[in-house]
């Protein structure tokens, strides 16, 4: 009875990896035809044009405090120097 419930899970897993292969199989010849049909277009002088998309930039959250660069310490201010000689 174990020997047949193997034999049955190996039997639905092996007929669940036929059908995704062939699955992928026919999206990626599918993608094939389409860029094959790009390629002709290409070739005969068409450009494809793409639409533009919209870049906005967000301002970076200030609640995300370990995601942020630490901060430079302040550099020290300048001293005078004392000129030799001066009194």
């Amino acid at each position: 009875m174990l020997a047949l419930a193997i034999n049955l899970l190996i039997a639905t897993v092996a007929v669940a990896a036929t059908l995704s292969l062939a699955d992928t199989a026919l999206k990626a010849y599918g993608a094939y035809k389409r860029l094959l049909r790009e390629k002709a277009l290409i070739d005969a002088g068409f450009v494809m044009q793409v639409e533009p998309s919209e870049q906005r930039l967000r301002v970076a959250d200030r609640r995300a405090g370990a995601a942020m660069l630490p901060r430079r310490a302040a550099l020290p201010r300048l001293q005078p120097v004392p000129v030799r000689g001066a009194a």
